[in-house]
């Protein structure tokens, strides 16, 4: 064979020449040449037997001492072996880097199962909850509706009874169907408003129902679990925690959504810090419920010969500026959020007299008579809220309005008499 044949096998070869022959990777000529004696002596074909694997070892050592005797076709070897080593080790890497990743992929899938089973193991859970309080509540209502008909059934014969012994038709009583009104009351969805925080907000239920109680008697309260929404206006999506909340009555629903703005504004308020996570409040039902009586426009009020001449000055237009609300209106704020409801209800009447500053005239007790005449609740709707939680939500709108109003007279007299301040 020739040299080009020997630096073939040289940088071609997969088999290692020196394990061949026996010797270490820095033998020597002469070691080598030794141990090329040695293996052949051993493996000669007259002495083991010429079959093909004994031929293949023999040539294969031939071309070993071939190869390590000379030193520059030694050299390529040497080289081209230590290439093939790295490169193995390489691989080695490669695939354990290879069975890492596959590892890793499998633990993600199986957590991102996971999580998605547990997300929806806790809806099942919110939705069997919501069932639940579905099912109470109208068992509840059902047993109040049983027991106000025959309450009425009791009241009605008795009546009956005394108009008989007075001969008196003026009075009425209420029929079966206007008690199961009564009972049946406004439903969950018209008592129920929604409202959203952050999930990284300390608020949990105890912390909703306090902040809430201040509005009216609740019912139940539920947090559904956190859920990534998109806001508007957003880039990335953040996780929030929307939470229902059922008052015993429409009136405190109602309270909830009118007075949320103004309860954020205030920054004195002992639980301001939990307001302020808070950003939204609305009807569970996407609007307000037909049962909650509409407030009336506002009509220009009458001045008087006494009044002031800061109230005779005509209201000037808004500037499009916002301006920093007085002391004077914070306090009407607060005062309107704070006050507690009247145990007797009122209305607004405006008073004629005086300072022209609206008023509240109590409205006549109707307790003195026994019924009602039977015509007079034919055309009331089913599930409508009893007269006094209307007459609480109109006074509710009529407070606010004639603060509002009062509120507006001031700041524009204030805003008159620094005119004429800075004009004199």
């Amino acid at each position: 064979m020739s040299t080009e044949d020997f630096k073939h096998h040289a940088l071609n070869s997969s088999h290692d020449f020196y394990e061949l022959l026996g010797v270490a990777e820095g033998a020597t000529d002469s070691e080598i040449r030794s141990a090329y004696r040695k293996a052949t002596l051993k493996y000669h074909p007259d002495k083991v037997g010429a079959n093909e694997q004994t031929l293949e070892r023999w040539h294969l050592l031939q071309v070993a001492n071939e190869v390590l005797a000379d030193s520059s076709v030694r050299e390529l070897y040497d080289n081209a072996r230590r290439a093939r080593a790295e490169k193995k080790q390489r691989d080695e890497a490669y695939e354990g880097r290879r069975k890492w990743m596959k590892e890793d992929l499998e633990r993600r899938e199986s957590g991102a199962m996971k999580r998605k089973r547990d997300e929806s193991e806790a809806e099942e859970a919110f939705e069997r909850e919501l069932r639940r309080i579905a099912e109470n509540n109208k068992r509840r209502r059902k047993e109040m509706e049983a027991k106000l008909s025959a309450e009425a059934r009791k009241a009605e014969a008795e009546e009956s009874e005394a108009r008989e012994r007075v001969q008196s038709a003026s009075n009425g009583f209420h029929s079966e169907g206007d008690a199961a009104q009564q009972a049946e009351g406004p439903s969950d969805i018209d008592r129920t408003v929604t409202l959203r925080f952050p999930s990284s907000a300390s608020l949990d239920r105890d912390n909703i129902v306090s902040m809430f109680t201040r509005f009216g008697d609740i019912d139940e309260a539920l947090l559904r679990p956190p859920r990534k929404i998109r806001i508007e206006g957003e880039k990335h999506r953040k996780e929030y925690i929307t939470a229902l909340v059922v008052f015993k009555s429409i009136v405190g629903a109602h309270a909830a959504v009118s007075d949320f703005e103004s309860i954020q504004k205030q920054s004195l308020q002992q639980d301001a810090a939990g307001w302020r996570y808070i950003e939204q409040v609305n009807w569970a039902g996407g609007k307000e419920p037909d049962a909650v009586p509409k407030p009336k426009s506002m009509t220009p009020q009458s001045t008087t010969p006494g009044q002031s001449t800061a109230a005779n000055t005509p209201h000037t237009q808004p500037s499009a500026t916002l301006r920093t609300p007085s002391a004077k209106s914070r306090k009407l704020a607060d005062d309107l959020l704070n006050r507690n409801p009247p145990d007797t209800p009122t209305t607004p009447q405006r008073d004629g007299e005086g300072n022209g500053e609206a008023g509240l005239k109590r409205v006549p007790s109707f307790a003195s008579f026994k019924g009602t005449p039977r015509g007079a609740a034919a055309g009331t709707p089913k599930g409508s809220p009893s007269l006094h939680d209307v007459t609480m939500m109109r006074l509710k709108n009529a407070e606010r309005r004639r603060l509002e109003e009062k509120i507006r007279r001031e700041e524009a007299a204030d805003e008159a008499g620094a005119g004429q301040e800075n004009g004199s």
